[in-house]
């Protein structure tokens, strides 16, 4: 039942159009991106998603997303947060001012260790 809900909720952001999105290249360390208020952002994490063996995504302290692969945990906020593991994106909708702030992404090795983070600062006007 719970994937018939996720293949909906699929569908309909994938019918929604995306001309008024932004779009935020945050492969790089330190990359700020900038959204609208109540617009949508989407963010390009990564490549590769199914060569990362474990990655976590964060804002703060809260751990947004969890993976390994296309294996991943998301923890969604409001329903907003939406990723993409095919393309390795991030899409954010209806964005607030409290989705301002510092995202951090950590991809670590076999053994847990962090072998690298990347940081992304995300502005909301």
């Amino acid at each position: 039942m719970n994937i018939v809900g996720l293949l909906l909720t699929l569908l309909r952001i994938s019918l929604e159009s995306t001309a008024s999105a932004s779009y935020c290249d945050g492969r790089e360390d330190g990359t700020q991106c900038f959204g609208a208020l109540g617009g949508t952002v989407v963010i390009q994490l990564m490549n590769n998603t199914p060569e990362i063996l474990k990655y976590q995504w964060k804002n703060k302290t809260l751990v947004i997303l969890r993976g390994n692969g296309y294996d991943f945990s998301q923890y969604s906020l409001e329903n907003r947060f939406f990723f993409f593991p095919s393309n390795g994106t991030v899409r954010i909708n209806n964005l607030s001012i409290t989705d301002c702030g510092k995202y951090t992404l950590d991809i670590f090795d076999s053994k847990g260790r962090n072998t690298e983070s990347r940081a992304l600062q995300l502005i909301v006007q």
